[in-house]
């Protein structure tokens, strides 16, 4: 397959030019309705205010995907169908305003969309950004509760009758809720379905790729992520659903799209109509729609530079090279005054850039506490969150004044209350306001979160907001994804980074090449740079793992093992003064890494070669409009040469720097195939080359 580079610049160019309010808008006319910005239109009947997607045009190339004519069928519902509620819009109005959720986000226009269901009235909101060919919306809803709310049907249901069945035709899905839809108008699609898998202490393979032909008959598939792909008419369109992963989600139908060659539909709002009321907009869940050409890269092209916008990338806030103590198993057994002292001094000898105080620093101990007085875990007060009196005499002054000396910003973990649903979430906000105004602390751990309704992430949406309204955006919130009901890879995206797993030694279940795999996989549809990936003390427990087992920890360089996790947010899951005096000399690694990893991240990230099975070459590749980043692995491989695939096209010609690693400067140029040849010296070697296009 071959990967086309030079167009990834397109969306450089219009991050840095575009304007809002030159590019964005939207508009109603002779009943047709327009969201659109310079690149990308989305187009719609009307229908009081319940529009209906028709089609999408693709404007570069002056293309469209959905109904070959402006007139929309006659019949046809709405794009919002609620299986309580006749569909019979009225009052359809919609307004539009230019801004920001801060300084430090992206402008867009902000386009919303009001219509009333009889006793509910429907807010539908559009996102806007320039120079980005997708546009993302969600429905929000208020009104008298129908406390009769229809539910999914779970069971399973015979969807292969005889093709001379009437009903062969209909999607099997008519008592769920419905949140979009788009006609197609040529058989040739071909469709893959992305789901995602959050709860790591208990999976270790986090995405799974379906691909389909369109028919006839409806696939039902649950996912996150559906792509089309038409070679006949050279288009190509996502659609990214906003909501945890199928597992996790609200209420649930048992599907999140269908797509026959007719066209595809996007289930489920995530909210219950027994649950609105008439003083409060409910948020439910939402989806981004974008379109390019037929090619996979064009479309995860398009994807990312959308991703990128929900939270700006910057140094100083998003940017670390974090260690919490808790990988090394002691828990907080040792949390204490004068041993965090010793890890800030250890920590900056490592080049460490940020130490994370996990479960123990707080006056109200855990029910994971080595202590034998934890108890804590659904409800918390503002007591429990005091430093810890015994362990923390003098308070987080003198932490606070030795993290300034070596250099390092002191983050905490925290654990929100759960009781009635996060009632609590505005004392749980101000606490960590608090820790922000009085210390500068800005980078929380968030654990122990899960979501048993509707109501529960409402206020921890709520609480995220407040502190990061309070903070002017400064917050940074590491979300757990390890267990529980959470929020997952494409919800609460706008809050921080994911903290994705708990692996130990002591367990015997850490392999750099799974937390590899891992971020490799995730990597092809979300921003690595917003994944904390861990690396751990090699050293330790070498009795739990099989004698003469090449892949474990003790066998691969220490060097090797921190450079698994460059792409995405190094995580440092150990006792810094529990390292060997040889495990300093990575020092030099870690800060010239940081010296380029704000520049690494901006770039688009996308994994290349193999998948890393501890055998490949395998690798990552950044990329920015002149120049870009190719982060190589040579794992417990015979070759010492390998031919990798890159994401660039035909006769490309680039010069190959070093910057971390045994690799050498060259200059190469890119095969008819896509491919460039890499040369390095042994077993379980590594270099991060930086390259300029000649």
């Amino acid at each position: 397959m071959k990967y086309f580079f030079l167009s990834a610049f397109l969306f450089v160019v219009s991050l840095t030019r575009a304007s809002v309010t030159d590019e964005c808008r939207a508009s109603l006319t002779d009943n047709l309705f327009i969201v659109e910005n310079d690149v990308v239109s989305l187009i719609f009947d009307w229908n009081d205010g319940n529009v209906r997607l028709m089609k999408i045009e693709n404007k570069p190339e002056q293309k469209f995907v959905g109904l070959e004519n402006s007139t929309a069928p006659k019949n046809q519902s709405g794009d919002l169908v609620l299986p309580e509620l006749e569909d019979n819009p009225t009052n359809g109005r919609f307004e539009q305003k230019v801004t920001a959720k801060s300084q430090l986000e992206p402008e867009y226009l902000q386009v919303e969309v009001y219509f009333e269901l009889g006793d509910v009235e429907v807010k539908r909101v559009f996102k806007v950004y320039p120079g980005i060919a997708a546009i993302s919306n969600h429905f929000e809803f208020r009104g008298k509760k129908i406390e009769m709310d229809k539910q999914a049907n779970s069971e399973e249901r015979n969807r292969f009758g005889i093709i001379e069945n009437a009903n062969y035709n209909v999607v099997d899905a008519e008592d769920v809720p419905v949140v979009g839809s788009l006609p197609l108008s040529n058989h040739h699609w071909k469709f893959k379905a992305v789901e995602f898998t959050e709860s790591t202490d208990h999976n270790n393979t986090l995405v799974q790729e379906d691909t389909y032909v369109a028919y006839r008959m409806p696939v039902n598939v649950e996912g996150n992520i559906l792509m089309a792909q038409n070679k006949s008419l050279g288009t190509g369109l996502f659609i990214l659903k906003e909501a945890p992963s199928a597992y996790n989600q609200q209420h649930y139908p048992g599907l999140d799209f269908s797509f026959s060659q007719k066209g595809i539909k996007v289930y489920g709002t995530g909210i219950s109509l027994a649950e609105i009321n008439e003083q409060e907009w409910l948020r439910g869940y939402g989806y981004v729609i974008g379109v390019t050409d037929e090619k996979e890269y064009n479309l995860l092209r398009v994807l990312k530079s959308y991703q990128k916008q929900t939270r700006a990338l910057h140094d100083n806030r998003d940017e670390m090279i974090l260690m919490n103590t808790w990988g090394d198993r002691s828990k907080d057994s040792r949390m204490n005054e004068a041993f965090i002292h010793k890890e800030l001094e250890s920590a900056a000898r490592l080049g460490v850039t940020h130490l994370q105080l996990d479960d123990g620093w707080q006056q109200g101990l855990s029910r994971n506490s080595a202590s034998k007085e934890g108890k804590k875990w659904n409800d918390w007060s503002i007591e429990d969150w005091q430093p810890h009196r015994q362990r923390f005499p003098n308070g987080f002054e003198p932490v606070m004044a030795k993290a300034q000396e070596n250099g390092i910003e002191i983050c905490l973990w925290f654990n929100p209350s759960k009781e009635d649903s996060y009632s609590n979430w505005k004392r749980d906000a101000d606490i960590l306001i608090d820790y922000f105004t009085r210390y500068g602390i800005k980078t929380f751990k968030i654990d122990g979160v899960d979501f048993p309704d509707k109501q529960a992430e409402v206020n921890l949406r709520r609480m995220f907001d407040r502190v990061y309204d309070a903070t002017e955006g400064m917050a940074t919130f590491n979300l757990d994804a390890t267990a529980g009901r959470r929020a997952g890879y494409h919800y609460f995206t706008e809050y921080g980074n994911i903290f994705l797993e708990n692996r130990y030694t002591d367990w015997g279940n850490y392999y750099p090449y799974h937390t590899h795999r891992n971020l490799w996989m995730l990597s092809k549809y979300v921003p690595a740079e917003t994944l904390q990936k861990e690396f751990l003390n090699k050293w330790r427990n070498h009795d739990k793992y099989p004698p003469n087992d090449a892949l474990a920890p003790e066998n691969i360089p220490f060097e090797y093992i921190a450079a698994i996790s460059f792409m995405a947010q190094p995580l440092a899951w150990f006792e810094s003064t529990g390292l060997p005096d040889e495990a300093f000399s990575v020092a030099p690694v870690l800060k010239k890494y940081a010296s380029i990893q704000y520049d690494l991240h901006s770039g688009l990230i996308y994994p290349i070669g193999a998948e890393p099975d501890g055998y490949s070459w395998s690798g990552f590749q950044s990329i920015h409009e002149d120049h870009g980043y190719l982060l190589i692995f040579r794992e417990n491989n015979a070759s010492d040469t390998q031919s990798i695939q890159v994401w660039m096209e035909e006769g490309v010609k680039l010069q190959l720097t070093p910057v971390i690693g045994n690799g050498s400067s060259e200059i190469q140029e890119v095969t008819d195939s896509g491919f460039i040849k890499f040369t390095l010296p042994a077993k379980y070697s590594f270099c991060l080359y930086r390259y300029e296009l000649l």
